[in-house]
């Protein structure tokens, strides 16, 4: 097939060259996790980036996006080609990076086509919720009118599917990479751990793009907001998804600490150490700041960076870091 790599260069052009050009941040750190588990997440983020890019492009309309993203688990499943982008104009929404993505979409595909059966396994499944996750967001906001989530059931959903389900998959891709040497924690309790912690990562997210989402009429917040202003909101309820925010984010150190390899440390501890940072800069802005959207400075990612490569070497070097900053 024309535009097909040799099975020895996906890792090197699309785990390597692709996804540093779409996230220079999580390509930092997964440069320093081990051969055995970063191509699996390396292809699972490609992938769940390609759904996210899907899902959040303006230059298609919401029914096109949700039937795009429908042809898209099915490819994953094994059922057909993914869509070519080639005709597409996306316009000036997206990044080179993410136009690159779209366009060696299917090259993702194959990539995954020539995975061991348990991790094609565990990759699918994670990519079952997170593109059911995106659906489901998309049904919910496609109005004109501003809405808001129902209930707290219904956002506990919603990031489970797009960001638990990934602290899952990475705890189901380090015993099948390690055996009993990946942790020292049970499987099923890891990833639970490990799903708390991605739903915490994924409310920071919410917190931080609270005002830009409002804007865009979405509210994750549950309640009934009918004629409230986006700051009479992030007022009223805006303490309480933090603090529940660092009560799920506990579970971090807790998984961090279980791990035996002190790359895989350093790897699956460095988003706890930059969000709990985030967090905490969210709860000290005020509306004003909030508007402009939280973001940690690059001197600062550098030296938590620096910081967590440092504490990865001892059991719980990282684990003290985050559950520090938590407290704080």
């Amino acid at each position: 097939m024309q535009g097909e790599l040799p099975m020895k260069d996906f890792q090197k052009e699309l785990g390597n060259e692709l996804l540093a050009s779409v996230s220079r941040s999580f390509f930092l750190s997964l440069r320093f996790l081990p051969a055995r588990m970063r191509e699996a997440t390396s292809l699972a983020y490609l992938l769940a980036r390609i759904s996210d890019t899907i899902a959040d492009t303006e230059a298609l309309p919401t029914n096109e996006r949700l039937k795009t993203l429908g042809e898209m688990a099915d490819a994953i499943e094994g059922g057909a080609e993914f869509p070519d982008f080639s005709n597409v104009s996306f316009g000036d929404g997206l990044t080179d990076g993410e136009k690159a993505l779209l366009l060696k979409a299917n090259q993702c595909i194959r990539w995954l086509n020539v995975q061991t059966e348990d991790i094609a396994k565990t990759i699918r499944k994670v990519m079952r919720s997170i593109i059911k996750g995106q659906s489901n967001d998309l049904k919910k906001f496609s109005s004109n009118n501003p809405e808001s989530l129902r209930s707290d059931e219904e956002l506990d959903a919603y990031i489970y599917d797009v960001a638990g389900s990934v602290g899952v998959f990475w705890t189901e891709v380090g015993f099948i990479a390690y055996g009993n040497k990946f942790s020292t924690v049970d499987s099923e309790v890891l990833a639970q751990l490990g799903a708390d912690y991605g739903k915490s990562l994924q409310l920071i997210n919410i917190l931080r793009d609270f005002p830009q989402d409002i804007i865009l009429g979405r509210c994750y917040f549950p309640g009934d907001f009918k004629d409230y202003s986006g700051q009479q909101i992030w007022e009223e309820v805006s303490e309480i998804w933090m603090s529940r925010c660092r009560s799920l984010m506990l579970s971090a150190p807790k998984y961090v600490e279980s791990l035996k390899s002190s790359k895989v440390r350093f790897s699956t501890g460095l988003p706890a150490v930059i969000g709990a940072e985030t967090l905490n800069l969210i709860q000290g802005s005020d509306w004003s700041e909030i508007e402009k959207r939280i973001k940690v400075n690059r001197k600062k990612i550098k030296a938590m960076l620096f910081q967590t490569a440092m504490r990865s070497f001892t059991k719980r070097g990282i684990s003290n870091l985050i559950s520090g900053a938590l407290e704080s």
